[in-house]
């Protein structure tokens, strides 16, 4: 008898770029995601913030990384804490509390301190990294202190602290997917065996440097294309788990990638202009999917607006737990279950605002026109960001490369301005009643 909640895998990428897989006209095949998202609906119009910690947070909270000081990834050494606040309802808070088992494989980057792991924020169990895969390199350079912090892999249950699982460096980096997937697998055969409904975010470590190919993937063209490779296998062998196990057709699917893609590392945004650390759609854009078969039409593909926020909203609607949303505080994505279902064509989001690193918009996107508040000196995703005099304004359906600056060619489409001041407005205005909580802060609500 099938379960009355649908389980929900949610695998999250790093760093892959929206041209980087073959469904999106990358040079790597990817058979298996190209399934995946023609078994599905795929989005062509997903938009991502500006480095891993806050489209980790959006996704998790339904809120801007803004209002939950996830805005930046912290600098390594910087004192504080940083990281969600054991205050924020996440994803995984809600279907704990809907009776869900809940696991936490891989990269978190959202908290390293006693309130701010994975199993402090409604997760049963977490094996992973606190920090970035870029941790694993450290201790490989000569002048790295031996008195100092040493990455490492890390794995806890909730009301447990982390116990040390292994060391994270150059051995260990390129197995990480693979041991990612395993305990996937694991959680999802465990749960089953239980007829426990679940939720599992994998988080995969693939594509952040450093970029080491798996031994299986060695004789790939490059560590691109190997690690490209792998998570199109790893994504594979997590569907024929479910499908072994019956468990497919229960199962609510989400692909997608926290970030765009990185220039040194031979990624790929498409037809889109920039990389990742910029406001130009090929730094927000990234490829992202879902699949519930029999619910979510087969062979979509849309370029409707979707923000990493609305994922909260969307995944409690189609699991029946809309009234676990918290009302407490804003919630700024939306319910895109409808959408989702076949039961509407448009997502209902008509704006997108990209924050850059300081917390501070860079542009925003309205409709098929965008207009930049802000300009990077250069392609560098390190490029410090310039206040434009007059904001420049593109039309995406015309000019996907962002060339065309209409305030110069044309200046009577200057009204787009307000289009996009209008969501930015809204955000300074809600902050007056409900105030940005600060990095690190030990929030503990609003009065």
């Amino acid at each position: 008898m099938a379960r009355s909640k649908p389980n929900v895998v949610f695998m999250l990428a790093d760093n892959v770029g929206v041209g980087d897989l073959s469904c999106y006209g990358g040079s790597v095949p990817t058979p298996r995601l190209d399934r995946l998202a023609a078994e599905g609906m795929r989005f062509d119009n997903f938009n991502t913030e500006a480095q891993c910690t806050p489209t980790r947070g959006a996704i998790l909270t339904g809120r801007m990384p803004i209002r939950t000081g996830t805005f930046r990834v912290p600098l390594p050494g910087e004192p504080g804490d940083y990281g969600l606040s054991p205050w924020e309802y996440t994803v995984a808070d809600l279907f704990h509390d809907a009776d869900y088992a809940t696991a936490c494989y891989g990269k978190w980057h959202l908290g390293n301190v006693p309130g701010r792991f994975p199993t402090d924020q409604g997760f049963d169990e977490w094996w992973g990294i606190s920090e970035s895969s870029d941790e694993a390199s450290y201790t490989a350079h000569p002048l790295y202190p031996d008195d100092w912090h040493r990455p490492k892999i890390l794995e806890s249950r909730r009301g447990e602290a982390p116990s040390e699982f292994d060391d994270f460096d150059l051995a260990t980096r390129p197995l990480m997917d693979q041991r990612i997937t395993e305990r996937t697998i694991d959680f999802m055969t465990r749960s089953a065996a239980q007829d426990r409904p679940f939720f599992v975010y994998t988080s995969f470590t693939n594509l952040h440097p450093p970029m080491i190919a798996h031994p299986d993937f060695a004789d790939a063209d490059s560590a691109y294309a190997a690690d490209v490779a792998e998570l199109d296998v790893r994504t594979g062998q997590v569907l024929d788990a479910l499908h072994d196990l019956g468990l497919a057709d229960e199962t609510i699917v989400v692909w997608a990638s926290d970030n765009a893609a990185t220039e040194a590392m031979g990624s790929s945004s498409a037809a889109w202009r920039g990389k990742f650390g910029g406001g130009w759609e090929g730094s927000i854009r990234t490829p992202a999917m879902i699949r519930w078969p029999g619910r979510v039409p087969a062979g979509v593909v849309t370029d409707q607006i979707v923000a990493t926020y609305d994922w909260l909203p969307t995944l409690a609607a189609m699991a029946m737990e809309s009234d676990r949303v918290p009302t407490d505080r804003p919630i700024d994505g939306l319910n895109m279950s409808a959408f989702m279902c076949g039961e509407s064509n448009e997502s209902g989001r008509d704006d997108f605002i990209f924050l850059g690193s300081d917390g501070e918009p860079v542009s925003v996107k309205w409709k098929t026109m965008k207009v930049h508040f802000r300009v990077a000196m250069s392609d560098s995703w390190t490029a410090p960001l310039l206040q434009r005099q007059i904001p420049a304004i593109y039309d995406l359906a015309t000019d996907p490369g962002e060339e065309i600056d209409l305030m110069d060619t044309e200046l009577t489409v200057s009204w787009v301005i307000r289009s996009a001041l209008t969501p930015i407005v809204a955000l300074e205005q809600s902050a007056i009643e409900h105030p940005h909580i600060s990095p690190g802060a030990e929030f503990s609500g609003y009065a």
